[in-house]
């Protein structure tokens, strides 16, 4: 089986109201005070956001794979938190996709891309995970009222 290791490095800044992650270069700020909603996301909400982008980025992967043209792609991760012990027990996605393939084909993608996504199928053991998905409606102009 193959492998491959990650490490990100974190420091929390002199004030503590942050811990700042790098990784290649590349820098994500956190907030780092406990309830405080004004110093950035919290450590939950950062896990939502990583259930996104990987859900994203394993769409884009297997539709790419598949032949599929997808354009735009947003989502919507939300999910529920309890106190005690404190901890995720839910999570739930909505994706809006602009795409031309027919919805047989989108659900087809969109199963193979839950499975190969790091995030989703590590979690997926610990807690619910939901989602759904609906066509990005064209929007229609008409200028035909306007000279």
């Amino acid at each position: 089986m193959a492998t491959k290791e990650y490490e990100v490095e974190l420091r929390r800044t002199a004030a503590l109201l942050t811990t700042v992650a790098t990784v290649r270069g590349f820098g994500l700020e956190l907030g780092a005070k406990s309830g405080d909603p004004t110093v950035g996301f919290n450590p939950a909400e950062t896990l939502l956001a990583a259930v996104g982008a990987c859900i994203t980025s394993s769409l884009g992967l297997v539709a790419s794979n598949s032949d599929v043209e997808i354009g735009a792609l947003e989502v919507v991760v939300s999910g529920i938190r309890q106190d005690a012990p404190p901890r995720m027990i839910s999570i739930h996605y909505a994706l809006t996709i602009e795409t031309k393939a027919d919805d047989q084909k989108v659900e087809r993608i969109l199963r193979l891309a839950e499975r190969n996504s790091t995030v989703v199928s590590t979690l997926q053991g610990a807690l619910n995970i939901t989602g759904e998905w609906r066509r990005l409606k064209a929007v229609v102009v008409d200028r035909s009222k306007t000279k």
